[in-house]
């Protein structure tokens, strides 16, 4: 039907002066939409076509009227009808019928799905549903999209479609930069701005709404034409936070507020809970509050002893500061001594240029890569530091893809032939981090916040691993001896900064010391409830600060949770920030929530009389993930002769495609040998239990041949053998009931499939990849 759509625009138009001639291949694409377009422009009456359906298209359509069933010109109702096909809905056999069995049906989908009010069939295009019609946005859910962010779009749509300036959005579950415009013109409207007055963006008249109609917590509710509670649970959605709306949309719930404060808290935000101010900026605008006071500079000019008595009397505590850029721009050994010695610390950069696409490629990464190695390393910089590189510019999608990607894969491998003595972190809008984050090759990133108008910063989220957020350029001291022109940058503590060049600070100091924290909050607790250990009340509150390890039969695997502690510990005051912990080897951080879990899986399970069975502590730890990665394969639509490699791809891996990532692998690797410790001696902290294992890189690649020897008897053949059973017959009844459960739950389109009943060879590949996986890591290789 998009081929019938295609032959019939092309003949039907093919001779007006203006119009392009689109493939006819029968596939849907932005040049059929373009032919399309310049057809409904030559039936308005428009002699200058164009493929942008812009404001004098629309003009005309809108004088025209809808478009349907008593319309009198067939050609724009055959328009209408081919783009519904182009959309994947029904538009009957492209004739202008516009028939109630077949047209009628395929736009009234589009409408429901587009979120709009329904009172019955749809039998006519409006002008904005026409404009949403020529264009490539998908209203159905698309790969990767949530379910949360598609109804608030669908939301928008239903609510805002009768302002002037608010034209349908996709419904497809994806943030965009389009979305985060529209939500944007509903809050503007919402402050009572009128259709000259939008604009779509957040500037000093939204600001001061927000300020002073926008507040709202526990206990508020939408009523009538009040809408702020659903455009901030909007906010938080397009932002990964909360859940479906429910019988919740319009009303601010307790739970609503738990989900906010974990945002405050991700941002470094005050926990109150509300859609304050401060928050709804975090949510909507890369900057948040640019009037913020952060922990964290950068500056181009050297610190002297002026400009640094300012820093500090201003109340920052750490510096950004360049390894290279000539005099007036590079750090220097008696600048190291300055910051240090005045109690700041530091944070080394590399941009050689880097302000254009020209720069990037693999081998300018492996020389960047070197260079910011050699300087690091002849400044004394400890180990384990991380080198934020810089992309400089408003990098686009494909140019990241193309460019940015090799540019630092190219730093990877230029850090690893040095020794790997070094971490790689990314400068750069919030899609570059996101993206470098994701494909594994930056475990740290510095976010240039405040370039609001970078399109890498409209529609996307602050990454999981900031360590700093850039928000304000400004002048300190203006006018004074000491006035320095630094950026404003908010602190994750990710990220300490080096205090010193020859005492290196222990990298995970801040772990530990949250650790540390958490112990003390058990110790009270067990004062009147002694049942469990200090080591499994630490774990348990580990692992729910994560909601993934809520599944059907999770206490059964993971250990009844003790509920009280966990209150108790969130509603402690005094509570240390969160901090990661880092492999000192492989200089990637655990996931430690799932450590959690896991941890909680052995020391209520144990490890199985023959140890070449598996139980709910393997499940609980590798057999969930081993399972997943078997799950995607079986998604993925690709044979079982391409199992293998496809497993090996995911295992221990630093990138996001898979369950079983390297931060996943450290965490089932230290469950089992942390917890081997702890079920012998559960008076020994887990803080003690960590700081020998990550002491040094040699003590942390130890503790992977001892998981090998201890669970596995240093036999390939038995790691290979309990992955078999993991996914075929785990011999334990409970193991496969959960497993059963789990499988359905994680891979619902399976139907009644369970992992037993996937293709053996298959099974065996994905067994042989995890088996591989364990020996490799066990051998350092």
């Amino acid at each position: 039907m998009v081929l019938r759509a295609q032959r019939w625009v092309n003949s039907t138009y093919g001779s007006v002066a203006g119009y392009n001639r689109c493939a006819e291949d029968g596939q849907t694409g932005w040049n059929t939409i373009f032919s399309l377009t310049r057809a409904l422009q030559h039936e308005l009456g428009i002699t200058a076509l164009s493929d942008n359906f812009g404001p004098t298209t629309y003009a005309r359509l809108t004088a025209y009227g809808p478009v349907g069933v008593g319309s009198a010109n067939m050609n724009m109702r055959k328009i209408a009808e081919a783009a519904l096909y182009c959309k994947g809905y029904n538009g009957g056999v492209i004739d202008g019928a516009f028939d109630v069995g077949a047209t009628q049906i395929g736009l009234t989908s589009l409408v429901r799905d587009m979120g709009l009010p329904l009172t019955g069939a749809v039998t006519d295009v409006t002008p904005k549903v026409f404009k949403s019609l020529l264009n490539m946005d998908a209203f159905v859910m698309t790969a990767g999209g949530k379910e949360p962010v598609r109804v608030c779009q669908q939301w928008l749509n239903g609510t805002y479609l009768g302002r002037g300036q608010f034209f349908i959005g996709p419904t497809d579950g994806h943030f965009s930069r389009a979305v985060q415009v529209a939500l944007v013109y509903a809050i503007q409207y919402q402050l009572g701005m009128t259709d000259g007055q939008v604009t779509g963006y957040i500037g000093p008249g939204t600001k001061t709404g927000l300020q002073t109609q926008a507040l709202v917590g526990e206990g508020s509710q939408d009523t009538g034409a009040r809408h702020w509670v659903r455009l901030f649970q909007c906010a938080l959605a397009f932002n990964n936070y909360g859940n479906r709306w429910g019988e919740g949309g319009g009303t601010f719930t307790a739970d609503m507020a738990r989900i906010v404060k974990v945002f405050q808290r991700f941002c470094m935000l005050p926990e109150t809970g509300r859609g304050d101010y401060q928050t709804w900026m975090s949510l909507l605008v890369s900057t948040g509050d640019p009037e913020r006071r952060g922990r964290a500079i950068d500056c181009m000019i050297p610190l002297n002893s002026a400009t640094i008595k300012t820093v500090k009397d201003h109340g920052y505590e750490i510096a950004g500061r360049y390894l290279n850029g000539g005099t007036n721009k590079v750090l220097t050994h008696s600048e190291i001594a300055l910051i240090t010695d005045n109690g700041m610390s530091f944070f080394p950069l590399y941009q050689e240029w880097g302000d254009g696409l020209q720069h990037f490629n693999y081998d300018q990464g492996r020389s960047d890569g070197a260079a910011a190695c050699s300087a690091a390393r002849g400044f004394g910089i400890p180990y384990g530091t991380t080198i934020y590189f810089s992309v400089d510019f408003d990098a686009q999608d494909h140019e990241i893809t193309s460019a940015i990607l090799p540019h630092f894969r190219g730093v990877r491998d230029a850090v690893a032939a040095d020794g790997n003595q070094y971490a790689v972190g990314v400068y750069g809008c919030r899609n570059v981090c996101l993206r470098l984050e994701s494909a594994g090759l930056a475990g740290r990133s510095f976010v240039s916040g405040m370039s609001t108008g970078y399109s890498g910063n409209l529609g996307f989220p602050l990454p999981g691993n900031w360590a700093f957020d850039q928000i304000k350029n400004t002048v300190l001291a203006p006018g004074t001896p000491g006035a320095v022109e630094i950026d404003n940058n908010i602190v994750s503590r990710r990220d300490l900064g080096v205090d010193s060049v020859t005492r290196p600070r222990e990298m995970n100091d801040g772990f530990y010391t949250m650790l540390i924290w958490l112990e003390a909050r058990a110790g009270q607790h067990r004062q009147a409830f002694p049942d469990r250990s200090g080591p499994e009340l630490v774990a348990q509150f580990l692992r729910m600060r994560s909601d993934r390890f809520k599944f059907r039969g999770s206490d059964t695997v993971f250990g009844e949770l003790d509920t009280a502690f966990i209150e108790f510990v969130r509603g402690y005051l005094g509570r240390p920030d969160d901090y990661p912990l880092r492999d000192p080897k492989y200089l990637w951080d655990s996931d430690i929530d799932h450590f959690g879990a896991s941890f909680g899986a052995f020391l209520n399970h144990g490890i199985p009389d023959d140890v070449r069975n598996v139980n709910l502590a393997d499940f609980g730890a590798w057999g969930g993930d081993a399972l997943s990665i078997l799950g995607q394969w079986y998604q993925s639509g690709l044979g079982p002769g391409e199992a293998y490699a496809f497993a090996k791809d995911r295992f221990a891996t630093r990138a996001d495609n898979s369950y079983m990532t390297l931060g996943d692998w450290f965490a089932d690797v230290d469950a089992f040998v942390i917890g081997q410790q702890s079920k012998a001696d559960p008076s020994i902290p887990l803080s003690t239990l960590f700081r020998h294992h990550y002491a040094t890189p040699a003590a942390a690649g130890e503790r992977f041949l001892d998981y090998y020897v201890r669970r596995f008897q240093r036999r390939a053949d038995y790691v290979l053998l309990c992955a078999e059973h993991m996914f075929d017959d785990p011999g334990d009844a409970m193991t496969e009931i959960v497993r059963n459960g789990f499988w359905l739950d994680q891979f619902a389109d399976a139907g009644a499939l369970t992992p037993g009943m996937t293709s053996a060879t298959a099974r065996t590949a994905v067994a042989r990849a995890f088996a591989e996986t364990v020996v490799q890591f066990a051998y350092g290789e």
